[in-house]
């Protein structure tokens, strides 16, 4: 598949995953990293500037990890704004930490290993399978391929998508005159036109600014062919599609880092360019206190400003 083809069916698929697949991942940004209750008790207002301070707090951390080629997540960037929000705003109690270290840190941490792990295991399993292959069976794994290209952009729609709309729900639940009480559904904005909103926008991201992302997962992580494409993307979608079932907000794109290393590394480690690990590790460390700290320092400067 071209470039261009494969960037047009991953953004189509992003969209179609945003809203298809469920809304566990939502349920968590809304009930799992802070406490709604707290949020919305100061009413619209502070719902409100809660979510646009996460959102711009998230962007400045993305701005200086781009400015300095930090592979930071986004993902990871925004969760840990809103932290930094609902501290500033709240208290540190307003924070869910038992659910921040286990389905957030825990994750953050142990999802791109297990791409690693599947990515490795299952390249070793398809080179015995496939050793005495035909030219039909690679006719077969090309078609695979984009299968399973077009099931990633899906899984990644959902989980990616639920993420942002968790949170822009949040402000339009006070919005609509809602309570901490309600359902995740905000009154007169269904929660379904949220995520299809959200998915649009990673569609459009994804066909405008995927050949960067394509170039650095395929080419500068690993040189990836045929065979390793498909077995990284298919241990990227059990991996981000138990995340979608279970609720938990991992980063995509470290998930197929990790999956597109471990394939590296059982065919040939030496071919891996082990120095985005190091770089994938300081993100690690840096991005929820920074963007925590970036959107704490957001809201309080917008409290300062009138309105």
């Amino acid at each position: 598949m071209k470039p261009r083809s494969a960037i047009l069916l991953a953004g189509l698929a992003c969209l179609l995953g945003s809203v298809l697949l469920g809304n566990a991942v939502q349920s968590t940004m809304v009930n799992g990293i802070v406490n709604s209750g707290d949020i919305l008790a100061g009413g619209g207002t502070q719902a409100a500037l809660f979510a646009v301070s996460a959102f711009l707090g998230s962007m400045v951390w993305n701005l200086i990890t781009w400015a300095g080629r930090l592979p930071s997540s986004a993902s990871h960037s925004l969760i840990g704004s809103m932290i930094g929000c609902s501290m500033a705003i709240c208290g540190a109690d307003s924070v869910i930490w038992s659910s921040v270290m286990l389905r957030v840190v825990a994750a953050m941490i142990l999802s791109p290993l297990a791409g690693f792990a599947l990515g490795f295991l299952l390249l070793k399993l398809q080179n015995r399978i496939l050793r005495r292959g035909t030219i039909v069976w690679t006719r077969r794994v090309r078609a695979l391929d984009i299968v399973s290209t077009a099931l990633l952009a899906l899984s990644y729609g959902s989980n990616e998508a639920q993420k942002v709309a968790g949170v822009i729900c949040l402000g339009a639940l006070a919005a609509g005159g809602g309570s901490p009480s309600d359902t995740l559904t905000p009154l007169h904005l269904p929660v379904p036109g949220i995520t299809a909103l959200c998915g649009l926008a990673l569609a459009v991201g994804a066909m405008t600014g995927g050949f960067n992302m394509m170039r650095t997962v395929g080419r500068d992580i690993v040189k990836v062919n045929t065979d390793r494409a498909f077995v990284s993307q298919l241990s990227s979608i059990l991996v981000v599609e138990i995340a979608n079932a279970t609720g938990l907000p991992v980063s995509s794109t470290q998930v197929i880092t990790g999956s597109v290393m471990g394939v590296g590394t059982e065919d040939r480690p030496r071919s891996v360019n082990w120095e985005i690990l190091y770089k994938i590790l300081l993100a690690w460390l840096l991005t929820l206190p920074a963007a925590g700290l970036t959107g704490a320092a957001v809201i309080r400067l917008m409290i300062l400003i009138p309105v």
